[in-house]
């Protein structure tokens, strides 16, 4: 299983990295190409803001590229791509339960056992310079959450209390995706393709599961009807 992190310019600077572009689609600009998840590879968007004008205290925001689902992680200091890929990890799956624990009827232990799943996924990640304009969308609607948030409180850093607070309520609010009529709530999307990578995983080291069956199992969704938006 792989992570692509795309990361935007005003992040990869702030890297120090030489990322290599996302190679660009037949008949698409470069470095602005869509993303998307698979059951092979997980996508997210990455930038990175200033909480206030030259301000020291920055924010990093990741977004999963089908659910929508974001995560805020304030920064001071220079980080490496590899301590973010950690980071990230720790991060989408601590907000993913907590939301879940506040805002659905699934038992703590199932919340404990959807972690411990996910745990046994082997992600790799890869670091690529790309912009998913649409993606992006969203990346900056939050980014003007937190400014407005830090600013109605008069603070300069996100604190981890209120970067939780802000993921967990953004990632219940039903959004647009691609202009589509229908709204989604990234947290029931990231739920759903979560247990996608599950069941991929679990069938994956069980070399007797057919194609057929394998594809019928992505389609077998729990937990969604217990969500209380």
């Amino acid at each position: 299983m792989q992570y692509q992190l795309c990361a935007t310019n005003a992040l990869t600077k702030w890297l120090k990295a030489d990322l290599s572009r996302l190679p660009a689609e037949p008949g698409k600009q470069v470095g602005v190409n869509s993303i998307t998840s698979t059951s092979e590879q997980m996508c997210w968007q990455l930038h990175i803001i200033e909480n206030s004008y030259g301000s020291w205290h920055k924010t990093i925001i990741a977004t999963e590229a089908n659910s929508r689902f974001t995560v805020f992680m304030p920064v001071n200091l220079l980080i490496t791509p590899e301590q973010l890929s950690k980071r990230l990890q720790m991060e989408w799956q601590y907000v993913l339960a907590e939301t879940l624990q506040q805002h659905s009827d699934m038992p703590r232990s199932d919340i404990a056992l959807l972690l411990s799943n996910l745990s046994d996924i082997n992600f790799e990640a890869e670091w690529v310079k790309n912009t998913d304009l649409s993606v992006n969308g969203h990346i900056g609607d939050a980014g003007l959450w937190v400014t407005q948030m830090l600013a109605d409180k008069r603070r300069a850093e996100l604190s981890p209390e209120l970067a939780l607070e802000l993921a967990i309520y953004l990632n219940t609010q039903p959004k647009r995706v691609n202009k589509a009529k229908d709204k989604i709530i990234p947290a029931v999307k990231l739920l759903a393709y979560c247990n996608v990578l599950i069941e991929t995983s679990q069938a994956t080291t069980q070399d007797g599961k057919s194609k057929e069956q394998l594809q019928s199992s992505q389609s077998n969704v729990v937990y969604l009807k217990d969500f209380k938006h």
